[in-house]
């Protein structure tokens, strides 16, 4: 191959097959991008992670086959996205060098090089340092496949079967094992693939340039906020990464494909990227949402972020993500991140039956859990709840476990619903997807993601589950549409009723959610009011009283879902009992006649958007 001087290069992050409304730029790629640009080798990005339209129609669209060098980043989900753009670049532009990285790829980079032919190589672990020795070697191929971290088919391109597709039951296991001390040789990977030691993993987060990479995408990007209820006013939001990896060993995580070796980075770097984006973007963000996979694994350290933050900006707020044991380990430490602007965190909670608890590794009981939510809820520091309500084995026990502790911990006025309808995904690379392929005495295609709600052992459970995923596809749209209008009206009258419930006279105070609305809730009485805040509260609750309603019929044999179906288990939920479709219709009319008359979609938990 011979490439120009400056090879033309792009990254690109394939589709998942859905649409994200909550749809953020790929960082992994953005800190590569950005890491070859410092050294002198800029890239185009595209961003195609949220679309639904043909992968080959994409591809050609944005001329995917212009680029010398195409670097995809594969998840479980996007491999065959990827694929298929790869196959169409090859087929156009046979000397471009197809790169693929990122988790998915790291746990099957053998099986991917062996049934693919479209693809040259798979960088594994984390990508920065690899991919800058790819461009700069471009044309050596002697030095291209010695590089540390990377996967390569053999000069005679062995490797491939020939099929195209790869029967043979495949485990994806690793070659060159996880030695990432020494050389560039080869390992031992299988007949026919060049697998190269693991590279170590990148020690000084703070010597890579901020994540400062911009991306082509038919869709765009939705503004990122964050609804400050303590402040009373909506912020510009921003996402940054203050670590990498998580020195936990949960199942289902698909962090220990890439290593578990933690490292931070130093809270002025953090600081710093704040000051950069507000320069770059001309958006004075005033949110961080952290994206570490765990923020809290050194409190002491997050502490010494958070009082960076405070010191720069003292308006500047945040949340993160972690695990219970470790909110209870640092509780010192609590009271003063929430006076540096700690708004919530994102609980890994998981479940609340012991069994489920144990495959996932999770290592925590779940009283640890309620102790957890309880010590945030003292706190008055909101909780951002992940759950995983099925896995394959799970039994109705199980569930009642779940919905017992949901309704206990006060998760009932929890918003979206989405926990209600999670089941455990099985990513390859993680110990959990190992486990149930022994347990079934299956071998899963790497190349597919097992569809999660076909997997259930008791038929029970699948009933329950496919009885509730009814329930979303028919209720829970309506549900989220009447909910976002009554709540934006109580938010917009909130400045007309005082404390006590009585309204106030004359005309909106200047800067009040009334203010520049004439005639906004005008003859909404008090009584209209209490009512309205009722009906938003019977609805938040709905949909987890049908689980309930649902679980209790699935204990004694369905015979309500046989009689009379799904609408036989609607709650009729509330201060009086009414039917669900009535609550909704009450619900959307009071919003109207307190003046408003359309609403936003729902927004995610302190609202997220």
């Amino acid at each position: 191959m011979g490439p120009p001087t400056q090879p033309a290069i792009a990254f690109v992050n394939p589709s998942v097959g859905f649409s994200d409304r909550r749809k953020s730029k790929p960082i992994g790629l953005a800190y590569i991008m950005a890491y070859l640009e410092k050294h002198g080798f800029p890239s185009s990005g595209f961003d195609f992670g949220d679309s639904e339209d043909d992968a080959v129609e994409l591809a050609g669209t944005y001329g995917l086959d212009r680029f010398d060098v195409v670097g995809f980043s594969v998840y479980n989900e996007s491999l065959r996205a990827a694929v298929a753009m790869a196959g169409w670049i090859k087929s156009r532009r046979p000397d471009c060098l197809i790169v693929l990285g990122g988790p998915h790829a790291t746990a099957v980079h053998e099986h991917i090089l062996r049934r693919h032919p479209c693809v040259d190589v798979v960088v594994r672990r984390e990508g920065e340092e690899a991919m800058l020795e790819l461009v700069r070697g471009l044309g050596d191929r002697a030095r291209l496949t010695g590089i540390r971290g990377t996967t390569w088919r053999a000069p005679d391109g062995s490797g491939d079967d020939g099929s195209g597709d790869d029967g043979s039951g495949d485990d994806g296991s690793r070659g060159g094992g996880d030695d990432s001390s020494g050389g560039t040789g080869t390992g031992t990977g299988a007949v026919g693939l060049l697998v190269n030691k693991d590279r170590d993993l990148v020690p000084d987060l703070d010597q890579i340039p901020f994540p400062d990479a911009e991306f082509t995408s038919h869709s765009g990007y939705p503004d990122l906020t964050y609804y400050d209820e303590v402040q009373g006013r909506l912020k510009a939001a921003l996402t940054i990464c203050s670590s990498r990896s998580c020195p936990y060993n949960c199942s289902f995580c698909g962090v220990l494909t890439i290593g578990r070796t933690y490292r931070s980075r130093e809270a002025e770097r953090v600081v710093a990227e704040l000051f950069h984006f507000r320069e770059r973007h001309g958006v004075t963000y005033e949110h961080v949402y952290f994206s570490d996979a765990n923020f809290f694994v050194s409190p002491a350290r997050a502490l010494e972020v958070a009082e960076a933050l405070y010191e720069a900006d003292p308006r500047v707020t945040f949340s993160f993500g972690t695990r219970v044991n470790q909110i209870l380990k640092a509780a010192e430490v609590l009271p003063r991140l929430k006076e540096c602007g700690l708004r919530f965190i994102e609980l890994g909670i998981e479940s609340a039956s012991e069994p489920v608890l144990e495959r996932l590794a999770k290592h925590v009981k779940p009283e640890v859990n309620m102790a957890a939510v309880r010590l945030l809820r003292r706190l008055g520091i909101e909780i951002s709840l992940d759950f995983i309500m099925l896995d394959p084995a799970t039994t109705l026990a199980d569930i009642r476990a779940n919905m017992e502790f949901l309704r206990e911990a006060g998760f009932y006025d929890y918003v979206p619903h989405d926990h209600l309808y999670t089941a455990l995904v099985l990513y390859e690379g993680t110990p959990i997807r190992d486990f149930y392929a022994r347990r079934f005495g299956v071998v899963f295609d790497p190349d597919d993601l097992p569809n999660p709600f076909a997997l259930f052992e008791l038929t029970e459970v699948q009933r329950f589950s496919d009885t509730l995923r009814a329930f979303r596809k028919q209720w829970q749209g309506r549900i989220d549409r009447a909910l976002a209008q009554g709540e934006l009206a109580l938010a917009s009258l909130g400045d007309d009723f005082a404390e006590d419930g009585s309204r106030r006279d004359g005309p909106p105070e200047v800067g009040s959610r009334r203010a520049g609305s004439p005639g906004y809730g005008e003859g909404f009485s008090r009584m209209s009011h209490a009512r309205l805040q009722l009906d938003v509260v019977s609805l938040r609750h709905a949909p987890n009283l049908l689980a309930e309603r649902l679980l209790t019929d699935a204990e004694a044999g369905f015979p309500l879902l046989d009689r009379g179906g799904l609408e036989a288990l609607l709650p009729c939920p509330g201060h009086d009992g009414v039917p669900l479709h009535d609550l909704i219709a009450r619900t959307e009319a009071m919003a109207r006649e307190a003046g408003c008359a359309r609403a936003p979609d729902a927004v995610g938990p302190h609202g997220r958007d």
